[in-house]
């Protein structure tokens, strides 16, 4: 008891002063104009069971309407304000939570009068997780005269959790569609997976990439009343043209023209009199002669004078 007052009698000027500022301070804020405002909350999940998950919807943000001191409410408003949801110890199935004023952590003096949404219900699923490939959603076409070969996704399967009841019965998992507009060559776009309505999630998130292969369709052309050639103007050719069908690559066979195409014969070496010869044509790399309409030409030698 000694030493109480002892302590009591020391330094007995500041403790006064403290005394006397306490005072001041709760006046001024008790006579501070009141004012009332709505607090924005983001909501926080804590604790839930690692084979739960949420599958109802789930407010951002609570709004909590409260009264009290312009200072002080004037601060909240521009703090970024949590308020935390316990859910250790739930189970499976639909709960209810409501909100009351001593469900905040707020300054003194601050009072709450109205919370939105309360009560707040959510639904927890048991959750299982399941090994599914990945199938690549596609839309609109390469660049003309361009085609899909083949498509190939990175990884080519993923494991998901989610609620068994959504989960047992899928076969695939969807990717957002990938636009193949203008394409024309090999590439790789990243996507992403298409959950639709489901509550699933990744069990290990990783970018989800989708390997194009993108090459030029084949396209045949019919070229008629082609000259054939020969390596003497003396030699005669009959008929002296010819009709080319050719294939390749469209944009080498697209863009070609008649005067491209040079068919010719062979009159080399050959003695005077007539002679049946077989038609051929130099063609771009990658281009093939389907057929010539004839096949072959004769050709008339005439005899030195």
């Amino acid at each position: 008891m000694t030493n109480w007052f002892g302590t009591l009698k020391r330094n007995r000027l500041l403790k006064l002063l403290a005394l006397l500022l306490a005072i001041a301070f709760w006046f001024a804020v008790s006579g501070e104009e009141r004012t009332e405002t709505s607090l924005n909350m983001n909501l926080e999940m804590v604790n839930l069971n690692r084979n739960l998950m949420v599958t109802s919807e789930i407010p951002s943000a609570i709004q909590v309407r409260v009264v009290g001191s312009r200072s002080i409410v004037n601060n909240l408003s521009q703090s970024r304000l949590t308020q935390t949801m316990d859910l250790g110890g739930y189970k499976s199935g639909r709960h209810t939570f409501s909100l009351g004023p001593n469900s905040f952590s707020l300054p003194r003096g601050v009072q709450v009068v109205r919370i939105q949404p309360n009560p707040i219900t959510l639904t927890l699923a048991a959750t299982i997780t399941r090994t599914l490939p990945i199938k690549p959603v596609l839309e609109n076409n390469p660049a003309e005269g361009y085609e899909l070969v083949s498509i190939n996704t990175r990884p080519a399967q993923v494991t998901v959790k989610g609620p068994s009841t959504e989960l047992a019965e899928l076969k695939f998992i969807s990717t957002l569609p990938i636009d193949l507009s203008f394409l024309k060559e090999p590439t790789v776009i990243a996507t992403d997976l298409d959950f639709k309505n489901l509550h699933l999630a990744l069990k290990d998130p990783v970018p989800i990439l989708a390997d194009l292969q993108i090459g030029p369709k084949t396209l045949t052309r019919t070229f008629s009343g082609i000259p054939v050639l020969t390596d003497l103007k003396a030699a005669k050719v009959s008929p002296t043209q010819v009709t080319l069908t050719i294939k390749g690559p469209w944009p080498l066979v697209h863009d070609l023209k008649t005067e491209d195409l040079k068919p010719r014969v062979d009159t080399r070496n050959l003695t005077p009199g007539r002679h049946r010869l077989t038609v051929s044509v130099d063609l771009p790399g990658g281009v093939s002669l389907v057929r010539s309409r004839p096949a072959t030409v004769t050709v008339t030698l005439a005899k030195s004078p």
